[in-house]
Formats: C-alpha cells, sequence, structure tokens
C-alpha cells in the first residue's frame, strides 16, 4: 500500500500537468478582426492614399512613416477618425512616390462619443443556462491592466453557446486560430468577436472561442440574445472558458479601455465573487 500511494500522487500530478500544459505552437500568420481598404496612388509629383473605414463604427487612423518629413505632415493630419463607412484621401505633393512606406495602424471608436449605459440586461450565454465566474471585476490574478481590468471569464466547455449582450453591429471576427498556451505569447492569437452597440457606444467582446467557432460575420447587425459564436479554448489561457469585456473608446495606448458596468444581468457587479454561480 505504502508503495502504491507515490505511484498514484504520481499519476494524478501527471494529469494536473498534461491538463494545464500546451503542447501547441505559436500561429505562423497573425488574422485580423476585419479587412482595412486602403488604396495607393502616385502621379504627377503626388501621392494619393484612400482610407475607407469598412466597418459600422467609427474608426482612428494612426499614420507615420520613417522619412522624417513626410511623418511632419503625416503628424498633423494623425490620428484620422471616419465615422462607421466613410472615407477620406490624404495627399502629399513633392516627397516622391511614398507607396508602400505609410505605416498604418487602426483604433476601434470615438473617444468623444458619450457613453450611454452602464448595464447589461443579460449574461453573455442563453436564458436558464448557469455558469462559475472563474475571474471577473478587477480581481486577481491577472485583470489589472486598462484593457482588462473590468473583464469576465465564464467556465464554459468547449462547444457551449455564446450570445450577444447588446444589439449591435458585429465590427470584428477572428476564428480562424486553433491553438493555446499560458505565455504571454499567446495573446494576440485567442478566436473573438467584437459587437459595437451603435446607441451606447460600447463595445462588447468574446473571446478563447473555439476554432470556426464564429457564428455571425463582419458587418451583420445582431440583436441580444441571439447566437453569435462556441466556446473554446484558443489564445492565452489554460482551461476552456469564456472571455468577456465591455470596451470604451479612448485616447490612450491600444484605443480602448475596459469598462466598469454597475449591473450584468441579475447581478450587481460590485456585490459578484469569484467561483459564484450566475444563472442568465
Amino acid at each position: 500500500m505504502k508503495r502504491i500511494f507515490p505511484l498514484v500522487l504520481l499519476f494524478i500530478l501527471f494529469i494536473i500537468v498534461i491538463n494545464k500544459c500546451s503542447f501547441h505552437q505559436i500561429p505562423k500568420e497573425r488574422l485580423s478582426l476585419f479587412k482595412p481598404d486602403y488604396t495607393e496612388s502616385y502621379a504627377n509629383d503626388e501621392y494619393q492614399l484612400t482610407i475607407k473605414n469598412p466597418i459600422d463604427c467609427p474608426l482612428r487612423f494612426l499614420l507615420s512613416c520613417q522619412d522624417e518629413a513626410v511623418n511632419e505632415i503625416l503628424s498633423k493630419q494623425s490620428p484620422i477618425l471616419l465615422a462607421a463607412k466613410e472615407d477620406t484621401i490624404i495627399k502629399i505633393k513633392g516627397k516622391g512616390d511614398l507607396t508602400g512606406k505609410i505605416n498604418r495602424k487602426a483604433r476601434f471608436g470615438n473617444p468623444t462619443l458619450p457613453i450611454r449605459s452602464t448595464i447589461m440586461k443579460n449574461l453573455p450565454y442563453p436564458k436558464g443556462k448557469s455558469y462559475q465566474l472563474l475571474q471577473g471585476n478587477n480581481s486577481n490574478p491577472t485583470y489589472k491592466t486598462v484593457g482588462s481590468r473590468y473583464a469576465f471569464d465564464f467556465t464554459m466547455e468547449i462547444g457551449d453557446t455564446i450570445i450577444s449582450v447588446q444589439n449591435g453591429y458585429v465590427v470584428g471576427v477572428i476564428d480562424g486560430y486553433k491553438g493555446w498556451g499560458n505565455s504571454d505569447k499567446w495573446k494576440s492569437y485567442g478566436n473573438q468577436v467584437i459587437v459595437y452597440d451603435t446607441i451606447s457606444h460600447l463595445f462588447t467582446t468574446y473571446g478563447h472561442l473555439k476554432q470556426d467557432g464564429g457564428l455571425v460575420e463582419v458587418g451583420a447587425y445582431v440583436k441580444i440574445g441571439q447566437p453569435i459564436a462556441i466556446s473554446g479554448q484558443t489564445g492565452q489561457c489554460q482551461e476552456p472558458h469564456l472571455h468577456f469585456n465591455v470596451f470604451q473608446a479612448v485616447t490612450g495606448k491600444g484605443g480602448l479601455k475596459s469598462y466598469l458596468l454597475d449591473s450584468i444581468g441579475r447581478y450587481k457587479v460590485k456585490d459578484l465573487k469569484r467561483n459564484q454561480e450566475m444563472k442568465n
């Protein structure tokens, strides 16, 4: 009996390590939430960059160039704020052909728009369903950053249904990733869906989705309670779960900040405890 106990303990530890360790490789390709729309041209010593906002929410475009003289010109215009489906043309004359030399980044949202809600009437899963709150509401160990401070993790299994908690447009979808890992290197490789509410001006994100688990496409209009994704285990995570976050647009780094709700579903956010059951 004394000999069997250490073997059983080692076996249990082995199972724990297998479940918590990833044997996946970092994806070679970085996927995009939506397809940016840029067109470049050069004629008569004038470079033109046409920028079109292809999605149904405001976008801010940050432009830069390694050429200091060109960068000075761009810095006076950047960031460029475009409303949903709006476009603009940037013209630079006398600086040669700049095709392929302008760095472009897009950020969600317009920070000047007022936030018009502090509640989400539903939880991100179907009525009658109940899941544990793994962590959230400014809790340790990971939710202390500007981008994740008020996010929620729900202990879903792979294959569970995720619904939209707000009416709005789908402005981002990634569902092509497969693997997961514990290190920070995996942060950018989780599948997700992003919905924007044109009334509240809030973004809701649903992360760690199953590969091919997106049930909607960019541009779709979804309603509260509509299935939009299938839960999974992708990106930086140790176990299957849903990462749910509400964002507002800000001028700082990254362009979005985790937003503190007053209530979600039937629950006051300030009263939530880790590992409690939350029923929709």
